[in-house]
């Protein structure tokens, strides 16, 4: 079935802080390097993405020949005091329990609320250029459960959202006038990213 408007949402490749599974917000760090990163779509011309650096690299492998269009809004949540620590190092603070419980209306200290994310991940959406029919971002893991919260057909919660590396979302609105009122999108497919030599 054709779509009238189509977003793919893709998180970046992995760093060395995802694989110490560290909270990893605006610090800016590069994806690990010699990873089989396949290209999806050499014809593809625009990326839109978040302007930390492991969104852009990896946008690279996977439309090599897009002009990549970075946008602050899209980065990850900003984690705060907690920025690059472990669970493990935080599990006993009382604090960061409290956000665990309600990342809705609780901040991590010196960070933003996932209703803060969610806004700015949103309006980002809203300014996108209105002349495409499909929109394909490179994003974070936290940005992108924010828009599957806001856009996904079926309501999840933040953590019910597992976004992984190796997925692309793919939400589709029937017509151009749904999108454009911010509504839910009609379909959400999720696909493999094929690593090369993959079938």
């Amino acid at each position: 079935m054709d779509y009238a408007i189509t977003i793919e949402l893709i998180r970046h490749a992995k760093t060395k802080s995802n694989v110490e599974r560290k909270y990893l917000g605006w610090t800016d760090e590069s994806i690990i390097p010699n990873q089989s990163l396949p290209t999806i779509d050499e014809l593809a011309t625009v990326v839109f993405g978040s302007d930390l650096i492991r969104c852009k690299e990896t946008a690279a492998y996977y439309f090599p020949n897009a002009t990549y269009m970075n946008i602050k809004g899209l980065r990850e949540s900003h984690f705060g005091d907690f920025e690059c620590k472990t669970y493990e190092q935080l599990k006993d603070i009382q604090v960061y329990r409290n956000w665990i419980d309600d990342p809705y209306e609780i901040a991590p200290p010196n960070g933003e609320t996932l209703q803060q994310v969610m806004f700015r991940v949103t309006e980002v959406v809203k300014s996108l250029p209105k002349d495409m029919l499909n929109y394909r971002i490179v994003a974070h893991g936290g940005s992108i459960r924010a828009l599957l919260m806001q856009f996904a057909p079926e309501e999840k919660t933040f953590w019910e959202w597992q976004v992984s590396h190796n997925e692309r979302y793919l939400l589709h609105w029937s017509t151009k006038k749904q999108f454009e009122e911010g509504q839910r999108c009609t379909f959400l497919s999720v696909e493999p990213i094929m690593v090369k030599g993959t079938m």
